[in-house]
């Protein structure tokens, strides 16, 4: 009976370690194309609209910040700030993996006659895609004395 239960506690031992083995294996395969395969099914989801709401609108593209503008954002209570601008910053040379392909300055202004204080990290909710942090600085202009811009790399 001992021997039986070894050679069960045995074989099982080898099914997990050759199913570790393969997923492993599987795992770093894949890695090469992980950015790619997330990046199209961010796009499917973004595009679709269906599962938006898992998303964070802060590890989103310059695209789809650039299809925002207009949108109004809460900052909890009754301040909001308005998406007015998306702006591509110039990049030279490849980015690591992991890194944005294109960084982007997005340019907010407060709503009505609000005003926010600069250089503060802020948690803001997006209507679709729910809430993130971002890091507003000043950016006032003669135009718009109280636009804040916050910076995507």
């Amino acid at each position: 009976m001992t021997t039986t239960t070894e050679n069960r506690l045995s074989r099982r031992k080898m099914m997990l370690v050759a199913g570790g083995a393969i997923a492993g294996a599987s795992a770093l395969l894949a890695a090469p194309v992980r950015q790619q395969i997330k990046s199209v099914a961010r796009g499917v989801m973004v595009n679709t609209g269906v599962g938006r709401g898992f998303l964070s609108l802060g590890d989103g593209t310059y695209e789809e910040w650039l299809n925002e503008v207009g949108a109004t954002f809460s900052l909890g209570g009754r301040t909001n700030i308005q998406l007015v601008g998306v702006r591509a910053l110039t990049s030279l040379g490849a980015k690591p993996q992991g890194v944005r392909a294109q960084g982007f300055a997005a340019f907010f202004d407060p709503a009505g006659t609000q005003s926010l204080a600069s250089n503060l990290i802020y948690t803001v909710t997006h209507p679709n895609y729910g809430p993130m942090q971002l890091y507003l600085a000043d950016s006032r202009t003669a135009n718009a004395p109280r636009r804040m811009v916050a910076v995507f790399n």
